[in-house]
């Protein structure tokens, strides 16, 4: 065997080796900053304030972890680019209280009344229903919608800016694939009413629906909530450097032009 063989078959070994050493290390690390969230959920505060940290690191932002937190990142990062992100989310212990659904609402400037297209995976009746067949739709519209709620202790104003980021964030990473379900909508209630024009603003909303606690039923006479997520105007020339959706502003309650994601988003 020659001599550039043996080199070549020394670096495919040391790339392998060292592949597989990454790997060990990121699963380890991964996991168990997962494991610290969910071991520390019976400690309010503590829970809260290492979720801070950890989620200002995953988003590249100085945090209280100090030099940790360019690990935090880069272990992130490598889990998404990956499609390999250690998450513990199968059903407990951290279950949801809450369920959404997306729903759009069709504006037209001449006139004052609204038309709501809800999603077909809403409930009529949010006490008692089954869903079966559709799973694709459903899980589509499950990752583009948002939970709203109070964080314990925490303000009305607080909550509106968390909100607000939240939604930001939704539009930096998934507005194209909330455009195609809103562009399927407009297409799916001008098939049903075709002498109807084109809605001049298209609003994207979440509606949400409280799971009471085993024992005890959620208070129907408040539900479903609805915020609004972003706005779509198929008429309108978007500015180059925004997307052509605007993100809703629950602390001004008013939609805004967002800009492009940058690759550090």
């Amino acid at each position: 065997m020659s001599y550039t063989q043996n080199l070549w078959r020394c670096g495919c070994s040391v790339a392998l080796g060292s592949f597989i050493v990454w790997q060990l290390f990121y699963l380890t690390v991964a996991n168990s900053l997962e494991t610290l969230e969910v071991v520390t959920l019976r400690y309010p505060e503590t829970s809260s304030a290492i979720t801070k940290a950890l989620d200002e690191s995953r988003a590249g932002h100085r945090s209280a972890l100090g030099g940790l937190s360019s690990l935090v990142y880069a272990v992130d990062k490598y889990g998404q680019v990956t499609e390999q992100p250690q998450r513990w989310s199968l059903f407990a212990p951290n279950i949801n209280d809450q369920t959404t659904f997306l729903a759009c609402e069709f504006r037209w400037n001449d006139s004052d009344q609204s038309t709501w297209l809800l999603s077909d995976n809403e409930p009529s009746d949010a006490s008692s229903y089954l869903r079966y067949a559709g799973n694709r739709i459903r899980s589509i519209e499950q990752n583009l919608t948002l939970t709203f709620a109070f964080e314990p202790g925490e303000s009305e104003a607080d909550a509106r800016q968390r909100w607000a980021e939240q939604i930001h964030d939704k539009l930096a990473t998934d507005f194209d694939i909330l455009m195609v379900w809103a562009s399927l909508r407009v297409e799916e209630f001008q098939a049903d009413y075709p002498y109807v024009a084109t809605p001049d603003e298209v609003i994207l909303h979440v509606r949400g629906f409280e799971i009471g606690a085993p024992g005890r039923e959620a208070d129907q006479t408040s539900l479903p909530y609805c915020m609004a997520i972003a706005r779509w105007q198929p008429a309108v020339d978007y500015p180059r450097e925004c997307l052509p959706l605007e993100a809703y502003d629950p602390v001004t309650e008013q939609f805004v032009y967002q800009t492009w994601p940058s690759e550090s988003e």
